[in-house]
């Protein structure tokens, strides 16, 4: 009988490490299958992502070309505006542009000054 028992136990032993390996196996396959769901998932969430950006780019773009137009359309009609009133458009021109002329240098200042105090050092107050 003992004998017996040895081989029925080796026997169990050999079918629940056969079972063990079957199911690491599926594990393996369904973790496999998993991280392909996951990733086409991911995809189609970029992709609509994606399309809603460019959706929102384009509006927000025409929204800017739109402004930009109007807005030149609006500096020539105060340049004919002025012109009319002084009676030279040369004139209407530069008053229109004096102020874009002095934002201009200003800007460029604040820029020069940045760029130089870029390389010196800065001392802490203590």
């Amino acid at each position: 009988m003992d004998a017996e028992d040895d081989g029925s136990m080796e026997q169990q032993e050999s079918q629940s490490r056969k079972s063990i390996l079957r199911l690491m196996l599926e594990a393996v396959q369904q973790a496999g299958d998993l991280a392909i769901a996951e990733f086409m998932l991911l995809k189609a969430e970029f992709d609509t992502v994606a399309s809603s950006v460019a959706a929102l780019c384009a509006s927000f773009g025409g929204a800017a070309f739109s402004a930009f137009c109007g807005g030149f359309l609006l500096l020539i009609a105060a340049v004919k505006a002025i012109a009319w009133l002084t009676g030279s458009e040369a004139v209407g021109a530069c008053i229109v542009a004096a102020p874009f002329v002095l934002a201009a240098g200003g800007l460029g200042f604040w820029g020069v000054s940045k760029m130089r105090s870029v390389g010196r050092q800065r001392t802490l107050a203590n």
